[in-house]
């Protein structure tokens, strides 16, 4: 950005119309192709939900049978005497164990009529793994029921009969043929509490292919709580190639036995032609862009040239050719510009004639500054000798007063500069004997200073309008003692001054007029003249620690009024550098 600031005019016009015209149009295409393809993800993703939801019922429902089943030879008394019976038989051998074989299975048709349910399979199998199964549309073979049975025994907790137990498919590379998925139920003898047999149900293959086939796009995957793949539909290899590219899924669970159905459709399929559209309107819109490029090329070197006369007029002017002058033609708005430039060179070349006249002034003037800087040191330096010379005859007080009388004078001469708390109160000291002697009154100036605080710096001056108004404005009146106390203390991040007489105090309602009055951000000079002093303290003390600094007036200790400054301590010394400077 730094080095396109730097380029000419010509190239940021260039630069604007690409970034004006063509970024706002391919920022809009991306946007609206992008919105095109969220509506229509959502779309789907709302359909394959609908879808999602109708086959998670079914699917429920075809677990509700199988509870059903399951629940008929738990709780069915008629059951348990043919299944005690059953528990031993290894072969049928007699007419009692073909009698218990025989009932087994009409209880397995009678489940059949009540649950209407074509699409499972159940056997029960003994210790001795003697099998009785029900005769539906899709039987076994026996010889699969046996290997079936095999397979899943081991998977089956004989000492859980309280629920069903989820046993998955079995894999066999040899066949080729869809899996079938085996539940399990554990039969006990409630009396005994004995096994006596493995309820096995079995779920089609076939029925899954039947649910799934219905889904005319996209993949259906059915998994159980292990995340173990229970069917799928018959794009799952398909799909699975283009995972790499993204999917869009929805999934919902089956909370009866923790299974979860996904329904997958590949954005490749739902967004390609989308996708197609957009890229090749992009190209159609191309070649209109390259004209449109070379079109504005030459607009813009035209609405350039004036431009560019224009500054190599003002880089003539620059260079010393004070007679240049921009030939206007038309009324455009670099036409006026023009004008209005050969009117700031007429007034630039009048204002180089104005400065050098002042510059002459200018130097008259200091050395005028120069002579007028003798009088207050003839001043300072008369005074030193008159106070020698009352030294000499031995008056001492008043060597004493001519003393802190120059130590005021030179005070003032240095009004500008920066001070110490510490050298404050020395200056404070003087002024008090000064006006001791013009008042005639004996006054008391008693300073409290904490080491931490001497040193603090702070403009010259500034508490001698407060040391002021105590004396005139606190002593009208004579009264016993007159006193005048000044406290400094730090207070974490602020230095709290206090100065405080024993004189005549203040009203309430002014006290708090007062108040208001130094509040205000911007105080405007007060028509009572007992005001300005303190007014120009608030003034000298926000220019030169900022706002946060604070003046407060209220009744004091001493019974007269005190006066406190709230100064905070960081850039202090920066601050009184500057009102110095």
């Amino acid at each position: 950005m730094r080095h396109f600031l730097h380029r000419s005019f010509y190239t940021k016009i260039q630069a604007s119309f690409l970034i004006l015209i063509f970024l706002p149009m391919v920022f809009i295409s991306f946007i609206s192709y992008s919105n095109t393809q969220g509506i229509v993800k959502d779309k789907i993703q709302l359909s394959n939900q609908s879808v999602l939801t109708v086959m998670a019922k079914d699917i429920e429902k075809m677990l509700d049978d199988i509870a059903y089943a399951s629940n008929f030879f738990v709780q069915d008394k008629q059951a348990l005497d043919p299944l005690r019976t059953f528990k031993t038989i290894k072969s049928i051998d007699s007419s009692r164990n073909y009698a218990a074989y025989q009932q087994i299975k009409d209880f397995f048709s009678q489940v059949s009529v009540k649950t209407m349910n074509t699409d499972i399979f159940m056997f029960v199998a003994n210790e001795n793994d003697f099998i009785a199964e029900s005769s539906e549309t899709w039987t076994l073979t026996p010889e699969q029921v046996e290997k079936s049975w095999h397979d899943v025994k081991g998977r089956v907790n004989k000492n859980n009969p309280k629920v069903l137990q989820w046993l998955g498919t079995i894999k066999n590379d040899a066949e080729q043929e869809p899996d079938n998925y085996f539940i399990a139920r554990a039969l006990k003898d409630p009396s005994d509490n004995q096994y006596l047999a493995t309820l096995v149900i079995v779920i089609s293959s076939k029925y899954f292919e039947k649910l799934f086939g219905q889904v005319m796009s996209g993949n259906m995957t059915l998994t159980d709580s292990n995340g173990d793949l229970i069917a799928a539909g018959p794009m799952a290899a398909s799909m699975g190639a283009d995972s790499a590219t993204g999917e869009i899924r929805n999934a919902v669970a089956i909370p009866k036995s923790g299974w979860s159905l996904l329904y997958a459709n590949s954005k490749k399929e739902v967004t390609g032609q989308i996708s197609r559209t957009f890229f090749l309107s992009i190209l159609i819109v191309i070649p209109f862009c390259v004209v449109f490029l070379f079109i504005s090329f030459y607009v813009a070197k035209r609405l350039h040239r004036p431009i560019r006369k224009l500054q190599t007029g003002v880089k003539q002017f620059g260079n010393g050719n004070r007679n240049i002058r921009f030939q206007a033609e038309g009324n455009d708005e670099i036409a006026d510009l023009g004008r209005t430039l050969n009117r700031m060179l007429d007034q630039i070349n009048a204002l180089i004639a104005d400065i050098e006249q002042e510059q002459e002034q200018k130097r008259v003037l200091e050395l005028q500054a120069l002579y007028s800087q003798i009088r207050p040191h003839f001043l300072l330096n008369t005074l030193n000798s008159i106070k020698c010379s009352l030294v000499l005859h031995d008056d001492t007080a008043h060597s004493q007063k001519i003393d802190s009388l120059m130590s005021l004078l030179r005070a003032y001469l240095k009004f500008n500069e920066a001070s110490t708390l510490r050298s404050e109160c020395k200056l404070l000291g003087h002024y008090v004997e000064i006006m001791q002697m013009r008042n005639d009154i004996q006054l008391q100036f008693i300073t409290d200073l904490s080491a931490d605080v001497e040193a603090f710096s702070l403009p010259k001056l500034l508490l001698q309008p407060i040391v002021e108004n105590a004396i005139v404005h606190g002593f009208m009146e004579e009264g016993p003692s007159p006193r005048i106390e000044l406290k400094a203390v730090q207070e974490e991040d602020r230095i709290r001054i206090d100065i405080q007489d024993n004189g005549s105090g203040m009203e309430e309602d002014r006290l708090d007029a007062f108040n208001e009055l130094l509040r205000q951000p911007d105080t405007d000079s007060p028509d009572d003249y007992r005001r300005v002093g303190l007014i120009n303290v608030q003034r000298r003390l926000r220019m030169t620690y900022g706002m946060k600094a604070a003046m407060s007036l209220m009744p004091g200790e001493l019974g007269g009024l005190k006066v406190r400054l709230s100064i905070p301590v960081e850039g202090k010394d920066v601050h009184a550098q500057s009102d110095a400077g």
